[in-house]
């Protein structure tokens, strides 16, 4: 049989997004399932919180953006906040990892934020996040967290 796959983060490991991060973002990846399932990619994503109508969804494409997905997030409970943290919503997603996938090959995807106050984009500063396919004993050690930026081009 073939040998097993994983998908391994091909971002550093942000920490937690700050509450300046999300106040300069409004969006920002929070967590990112560790690690990885090979049938699947899950996490969380911060957004500024105000009133309105608002929508988070999860672009991914696994052949360089020659075409996409946009996968909508959805709503979780609100965490507790720090005294002085900007009021944060959070929304949880899920990504399809196609069975076509073979190593080497890489999943990008950046993070859409669309309030009544604009759009906003959390791709990793211009990188978009990225995951490897590798090998069950290849790759490096996988990321829980990562950091973000504006939209994609």
């Amino acid at each position: 049989p073939p040998p097993a796959l994983r998908l391994v983060p091909d971002f550093p490991d942000g920490g937690e997004p700050s509450a300046e991060r999300l106040r300069r973002q409004r969006v920002c990846l929070e967590r990112l399932g560790r690690p990885p399932a090979p049938t699947d990619v899950r996490g969380t994503v911060q957004v500024l919180g105000c009133p309105g109508p608002k929508e988070v969804t999860v672009r991914y494409t696994f052949n360089e953006w020659l075409s996409f997905v946009d996968v909508p997030a959805a709503p979780l409970p609100p965490a507790p906040a720090a005294a002085g943290d900007p009021p944060a919503e959070r929304y949880n997603f899920s990504l399809c990892v196609p069975p076509s996938l073979r190593e080497g090959s890489s999943l990008h995807f950046a993070i859409r934020y669309r309030s009544p106050q604009g759009e906003y984009w959390d791709n990793n500063g211009g990188r978009n996040y990225t995951l490897r396919c590798c090998g069950s004993s290849g790759g490096g050690p996988a990321a829980p967290l990562a950091a973000g930026s504006p939209p994609p081009p």
